[in-house]
């Protein structure tokens, strides 16, 4: 009786974690200071595939459209084959990515799974390119505002790219980096330069059972949530949208992100 009841409790808790969970979404809002008045939105590993389609992000793109922002960050890991995806028809994707509308633009770096076999991102950068995307490879953006000067930065994928490690922000008030992989702050010699950086790859675990969680090679120092880095930086890691290796998501649901500048 009592195995009975331990396998349908895990029968329901799998279910949940396959049919539930990852259609969910959690709107997460992060408070980093007042002095921009600017509201950035990030969201980061989508893995489109065949159990992650364009329908899946849906309510990610509306709550974007509702929001508002000014700016829109994405952090890699646009499909979660590349290989595969090249095959089959995104033109809805395509639009619904091109649809999302930011005054001061749109930025995204490639993450690990946005390489092929030939170690190539080329794909996914110009897909991201054509849906109105700046691919920061690399390199930095300097937005004069009113209020100030913004500058984002990106470096290429820490496991698949050849990041620039001693990447610095343009001088201005206020400087974001955008990185795929967490750890990749453990190789930045110029971390402390940046006021904020921006993360994804790590999924929280995507399965999660308290500290428990899934551990991936690139999200050792950081897996979830904000860390400050050192007085001046602060390291948010966003648990991501999509799936990989299983189709479960469990403790972690998708979430995106806006933060208050």
């Amino acid at each position: 009786m009592i195995g009975l009841m331990i396998g349908a409790i895990g029968l329901i808790l799998l279910m949940y974690g396959i049919f539930v969970e990852p259609h969910l979404m959690k709107v997460r809002r992060v408070k980093i200071t007042a002095q921009q008045g600017l509201k950035i939105a990030h969201f980061t590993d989508t893995h489109f595939t065949w159990h992650t389609t364009y329908r899946r992000f849906k309510k990610f793109a509306k709550n974007m459209t509702l929001e508002k922002p000014d700016i829109i960050v994405f952090s890699g890991d646009l499909f979660d084959k590349v290989a595969w995806a090249k095959g089959k028809n995104w033109e809805k994707l395509l639009t619904q990515l091109s649809a999302l509308d930011a005054p001061l633009g749109k930025f995204a770096v490639v993450g690990n799974h946005d390489f092929d076999e030939e170690k190539s991102a080329a794909f996914v950068e110009e897909f991201l390119q054509k849906a109105g995307f700046v691919v920061l490879k690399n390199s930095s953006v300097l937005l004069e505002l009113p209020q100030g000067k913004i500058t984002l930065s990106g470096v290429d994928d820490w496991r698949e790219g050849q990041p620039n490690f001693e990447l610095a922000p343009e001088v201005s008030d206020f400087s974001i980096l955008l990185i795929h992989e967490p750890d990749t702050v453990l190789d930045m010699k110029t971390v402390s330069k940046f006021d904020l950086i921006l993360s994804g790859h790590s999924h929280g675990g995507q399965i999660r059972l308290g500290n428990w969680r899934l551990h991936n090679n690139g999200s050792s120092s950081a897996d979830k949530g904000i860390y400050q880095l050192n007085e001046r930086t602060r390291l948010y890691v966003n648990c991501g949208i999509g799936l990989t290796f299983l189709p479960i998501r469990f403790g972690v649901p998708p979430e995106i992100v806006y933060y208050d500048l």
